[in-house]
Parts: structure tokens; sequence; C-alpha cells
């Protein structure tokens, strides 16, 4: 659901999200623990769960893990 202010514009924090969902096709886990990155990967064929804790991998190795999930193919 679009969040639109009084002039009818979509809010730039609601667009950002939108957007990043368009692109990944992760819904996020906002309620997990905090060093837990969790939600799921919506791919071309299957779901697919994401939970990592992320005190047990660096930052570098998250950001690619889940570049790596994101089709190529637009």
């Amino acid at each position: 659901e679009d969040v639109e202010d009084d002039n009818g514009m979509i809010n730039s924090t609601t667009y950002v999200a939108q957007l990043y969902y368009k692109i990944s096709r992760i819904d996020w886990d906002y309620e997990c623990e905090q060093q837990q990155i969790k939600g799921i990967h919506h791919g071309p064929a299957i779901a697919q769960p994401i939970d990592i804790d992320g005190s047990q991998h660096s930052k570098s190795f998250v950001s690619d893990y889940l570049w790596s999930l994101v089709d190529t193919a637009w």
C-alpha cells in the first residue's frame, strides 16, 4: 500500500523500501533479534528463508550472499 502525502506524492521512505523489495524480492523480518538477519527471498522458482547470524559473519559476506540471491535477468 502506498503512503502518500497531501500532494499525492509517495513518501520517500516508502518509495525506497518498495524499490529495494522490487530489486531484492526479500520480505524482511524486522522483529528478529538485533544480530539476526532474517526474512524470505522470493526467487523466480521458490521462496527461500534467510536466517543469518550477523555476529558470525562479516558484513562483506552477508552483503555478497544477499546480492547473490538477486536475479540478474531483468
